[in-house]
C-alpha cells in the first residue's frame, strides 16, 4: 500500500523514533513523509529530513490574529496557544499535502495523521478502509464529547475533511469549547464523519 504520513508539531526524539515509526506502519508499504513545525531547533529538522525523507515539510513560525481566550468553557489544563499551533499546523500539512497531489497526481491508499513523539507497543493493521469513516486508537479521549487527537488515519478524502479544522469556526458555533480533543471530536462530527476505534498501544516521548 502506498501510505502518506502527514507529521505535525514538535520534532522531539524524530531521529530515534524513525525504526519504530517505520516498522509500526510496516516496511512493507511504500511510505512517504510530510511535515508541519514552527521553531523545531535546526538540529531536530535536520534529523528528520535526513531520516524521514519528507516530500515537503515547512518549519516556519506560525502566527495568528484570533484570540481563543474570549471563548467560554477553557479547561484549566489546557494551553491555548499550544492547542491552537496544534491545529495550525495540522491545516499547513494538509496543504502541503495537497500542493503535492496536484503537482504529481500520486494517490494514496491511507493518509495518517501523526505526532512523531508517539512510540508503538504493537503494528498497525489496516484493513480496508470504509468511505467517510475515519480510525482513531481507543483512548486518550480524556474529556467529556472529546476524542484522541493525536493519531488517525483514513482516505484522502477523509483527512481532508480531518485535517482542515477551523477552530474558530467550531467555537463561533458554539460545538465546542476550547479543548483540543472537544475541538477535533467537533469538527469530525461537523463533517458527518463515522467513527472507527482500533487498539493501539503506545505512548508520547516527550
Amino acid at each position: 500500500m502506498r501510505i502518506a504520513v502527514l507529521v505535525y508539531g514538535r520534532l522531539n526524539h524524530c531521529a530515534e523514533h524513525y525504526n519504530n515509526i517505520k516498522d509500526s506502519i510496516g516496511r512493507q508499504n511504500d511510505i512517504d513523509f510530510f511535515m508541519s513545525s514552527d521553531n523545531s531547533d535546526e538540529s531536530l529538522l535536520n534529523d528528520f529530513i535526513r531520516y524521514y525523507k519528507p516530500k515537503l515539510y515547512t518549519n516556519s513560525p506560525i502566527h495568528y490574529d484570533y484570540d481563543i481566550e474570549i471563548y467560554p468553557g477553557k479547561r484549566p489544563e489546557s494551553n491555548i496557544h499550544r492547542m491552537t499551533c496544534h491545529f495550525i499546523n495540522k491545516n499547513r500539512v494538509l496543504s502541503l499535502f495537497e500542493e503535492y497531489i496536484r503537482s504529481t497526481d500520486v494517490q494514496y491508499d491511507i493518509v495518517m495523521s501523526l505526532r512523531i513523539d508517539c512510540v508503538f507497543h504493537n503494528n498497525f493493521v489496516f484493513n480496508k478502509l470504509e468511505e467517510n469513516t475515519i480510525y482513531i486508537p481507543s483512548g486518550r479521549d480524556y474529556v467529556d464529547k472529546g476524542i484522541n487527537d493525536q493519531i488517525a488515519y483514513g482516505n484522502m478524502d477523509v483527512m481532508r475533511k480531518y485535517n482542515s479544522i477551523n477552530i474558530v469556526n467550531l467555537l463561533e458555533q458554539k460545538l465546542s469549547i476550547p479543548h483540543s480533543e472537544n475541538l477535533n471530536y467537533a469538527n469530525i462530527h461537523l463533517n458527518n464523519l463515522k467513527i472507527e476505534r482500533f487498539n493501539l498501544g503506545y505512548y508520547l516521548h516527550r
